[in-house]
């Protein structure tokens, strides 16, 4: 067992070395800590998620760059899905690496191998639909010790949804606080950025706040006891007006923005928009700013596309 004066930190070695680089999984979420993506039901949170974990386990740009981290090298990802049955995340697969597949520089049989054996080798999916119990955040459990023996190496961790992972009262600061607690000893343990799916609350969605801190459902301890959040939300008429967004069209089109970030630069708002056939996400650009030069849409993809 740790104890307390064994953590206590070395002032003269820490002042007379350089700081190491922060390691970004996503932009200003690191390694080792926990965040939360934040989403109304029915918003594409699952296939986004989906889509971040193959493209981080094939070092593969995250959405056209826009949420790429600070190390592009393939690394271990690890997806809990309770929601999903294996028959829908074969759906999601096939959707998450044609994407991924239109982003590749070559598309020749030998790329295509090398894509499918890096993500056989890097990503693992456990689609818990009908199977929730089988991981619930009790401490010392042995669903979270087989849970975190799994996610040993792991550079991403997705738990989805939050709900399902645990009995505590959502609106009760001291449990959420306590499960808030578990992922981070999970993330502490692995080394990995865990990233937590949770539902957001109806005041959000119905005011047009989802680019909000406090979005989620329940008690704020948990916006609170996260280092990263990032909401998932709808496009509102008058920013699909501002954009260019034709409001027929509106359903196909949400919108990411990061409210929390403890350990990095503000990400500016991101508009996604869902391949119809897949549901996958894509980048989207405004026509006049796809009609500029490749080198600027790529400098433009982390940053603001909303100007107010």
């Amino acid at each position: 067992m740790t104890a307390l004066a064994d953590l206590r930190l070395d002032i003269r070695s820490t002042l007379l070395t350089p700081p190491p680089a922060l390691d970004h999984v996503l932009p200003g979420l690191l390694a080792g800590t926990v965040g939360v993506l934040v989403a109304p039901g029915g918003a594409g949170k699952t296939m986004l998620l989906t889509q971040m974990g193959c493209a981080i386990a094939c070092g593969q740009p995250i959405l056209g760059g826009a949420l790429t981290g600070s190390n592009s090298s393939p690394g271990k990802v690890v997806l809990f899905l309770a929601e999903e049955t294996a028959v829908i995340m074969h759906h999601r697969l096939h959707g998450a690496t044609q994407q991924l597949k239109e982003g590749m520089a070559s598309q020749s049989r030998e790329s295509l191998q090398a894509l499918l054996e890096q993500l056989d080798s890097q990503l693992s999916v456990y689609p818990l639909g009908g199977h929730g119990s089988l991981v619930h955040f009790g401490d010392g459990t042995s669903g979270y010790r087989q849970l975190v023996e799994l996610c040993m190496g792991a550079r991403l961790v997705v738990v989805d949804p939050l709900r399902r992972f645990h009995d505590g009262d959502e609106n009760d600061s001291a449990a959420m606080t306590a499960i808030v607690t578990q992922f981070q000893r999970v993330a502490y343990e692995t080394g990995a950025a865990v990233l937590i799916a949770h539902h957001a609350n109806r005041v959000s969605m119905t005011s047009g706040g989802g680019e909000q801190a406090y979005a989620s459902r329940g008690s704020t301890a948990l916006t609170d006891g996260v280092r990263w959040q990032a909401n998932l939300s709808p496009v509102s008429e008058s920013l699909a007006r501002e954009l260019g967004i034709e409001k027929s069209e509106l359903r196909h089109f949400v919108r990411l923005d990061v409210p929390k970030t403890n350990y990095g630069r503000a990400l500016g708002t991101v508009v996604l928009r869902k391949v119809p056939d897949s549901g996958a996400m894509e980048l989207w650009v405004p026509e006049t700013l796809s009609k500029r030069a490749p080198a600027a849409r790529t400098e433009l993809a982390g940053t603001s596309r909303v100007r107010r």
